[in-house]
């Protein structure tokens, strides 16, 4: 992707902006950079117009994200998961996709093995490409913010994937229907949805109808959101299973009074409520010791469910595990986390990271992805234009930075590279045997998802006929696999 990229001086002091040329001209504003030493000790600087020529030529190198870390000499040291301090704890479980909430779907994987056909439980609307947000690690950078649908296209998509999947798997695979619902009390269908896309889905102008309208039926309903307008009543936040908020750096969101995040306005009902409230942060060069100390004084006062730290996927798998390994440390020195990377209170650092060619090669030996097997992305990318979006099989195609090559991520959705089917063909994923749109290991060598593609591969293999699966029943948000 093309950008421009100047320097400028505001009343806040020197920066550089980030924009991006496409129709929208997204754009971001830096004002700090990480600086490692032949050491490898990083440390956080702000941006001068001394120093603001090294960084360009670093972005003009290494592209807008890994750009603004500089490296004093070549740091060729080897990095593993393994050198980073964390510990998988049901936190992390219960709140993210780690995979383990599969189990609970078995029946659908018996299927899949048995006859090739998909079923889809679980999926995201974006709805909209809109937000008030500048955020540097922006996974959509480049969208167009008149891509938005319809509400009438909205029920549309939902209902093929509520009514009508139930009665297709009703009607034509009954025995794994009703194993399905031994467990879940209901038919092969669309279980969780997630209202997401452009930061905050809660400016879309039908967000209010839509959720009152999903509420009536038996789905569970996430949101992820960057804030909540004013214009939209707090009781349709009553109508979530979970919620989480991003916190963003400050200096990126314009409706944060005093540029502080902890005086944005919350909802009352929210915080009262027996909805799951989670925040989540994303860890970077926009990132204070100051900050974090606040942060955690901020949760423990809205006593959220939890809070969820990770680093930018924009950053290729080296630079993003040398980032996890300074978050851990971090998190270590502050007591968000113990010395063994445990969980403490409310706190937890979620190891996202991308995958090599290597693991690419092994896992998608037969070149199809295994996240379409259950889950869609509808994104509305190229909807003003055509009137209808692709589904992706996973949200984070945007940030597939591919290691040592000059593809950067591409920070938009390419249908071309990742798309499924459009939006007005949604069933075509459950009433069609499931079939390769693109090789993975072609295109996503890089994914952040290669451990739920592993559990369902292992869970297409397992021997049903012999053996069933023990389920946790201490996991929480099952419906989100």
């Amino acid at each position: 992707m093309k950008y421009e990229i100047i320097k400028d001086t505001d009343r806040k002091g020197f920066f550089i902006r980030v924009r991006s040329l496409n129709k929208a001209k997204h754009f971001a504003i830096h004002r700090t950079f990480l600086k490692r030493d032949k050491n490898g000790i990083t440390q956080r600087h702000n941006i001068t117009e001394h120093n603001s020529n090294e960084i360009i030529r670093s972005i003009q190198k290494k592209g807008i994200t890994e750009g603004f870390i500089v490296v004093d000499n070549n740091d060729n040291v080897p990095i593993s998961p393994r050198d980073i301090t964390h510990k998988l704890q049901e936190k992390e479980i219960n709140f993210t996709s780690t995979g383990h909430k599969l189990d609970h779907h078995w029946p659908i994987f018996s299927k899949l093995k048995d006859t090739g056909y998909s079923s889809i439980i679980r999926a995201t609307l974006t709805l909209h490409q809109v937000c008030s947000s500048r955020c540097q690690f922006c996974s959509t950078i480049n969208r167009n913010k008149k891509d938005s649908i319809s509400l009438d296209e909205a029920k549309d998509f939902v209902k093929k994937l509520y009514f009508h999947q139930a009665d297709f798997n009703e009607k034509h695979f009954k025995k794994y229907n009703n194993e399905y619902k031994k467990i879940h009390g209901s038919s092969i269908r669309l279980k969780g949805l997630i209202l997401s896309g452009g930061g905050q889905p809660n400016l879309w102008p039908h967000f209010s109808e839509f959720v009152e309208w999903l509420s009536k039926l038996d789905i569970d309903l996430g949101l992820i959101t960057n804030g909540f307008p004013a214009k939209v009543e707090d009781k349709i936040y009553n109508k979530f299973k979970w919620i989480r908020l991003s916190i963003t750096p400050e200096d990126a969101s314009p409706f944060y009074p005093e540029q502080k995040f902890n005086l944005q306005r919350i909802p009352e009902n929210i915080l009262d409520s027996d909805v799951t409230f989670g925040l989540s942060y994303v860890y970077g060069a926009w990132t204070s010791e100051e900050f974090l100390k606040r942060l955690r004084d901020t949760s423990l006062k809205w006593d959220v469910n939890y809070v969820r730290f990770l680093t930018d996927c924009n950053l290729g798998r080296t630079e993003q595990l040398k980032s996890h390994k300074e978050l851990s440390k971090k998190l270590r020195n502050l007591n968000f986390i113990d010395q063994d990377g445990k969980n403490i209170d409310r706190f937890f650092h979620q190891l996202k990271f991308h995958g090599t060619q290597d693991e690419a090669n092994i896992l998608w030996d037969e070149g199809k992805c295994f996240l379409q097997t259950y889950n869609v992305f509808w994104d509305t990318t190229g909807h003003e234009t055509n009137k209808k979006s692709y589904c992706y099989p996973c949200d984070s195609v945007t940030v597939l930075e591919e290691e040592n090559s000059n593809s950067d991520a591409e920070r938009k959705f390419n249908p071309s590279k990742w798309g499924t089917v459009t939006n007005d063909e949604v069933e075509k994923l459950y009433t069609e045997k499931w079939k390769k749109f693109f090789d993975p290991k072609d295109n996503c060598s890089a994914c952040l998802f290669m451990k739920n593609n592993q559990k369902v591969k292992d869970l297409i293999n397992y021997n049903y006929d012999k053996n069933k699966i023990k389920l946790d029943n201490n996991v929480e948000h099952i419906n989100f696999p």
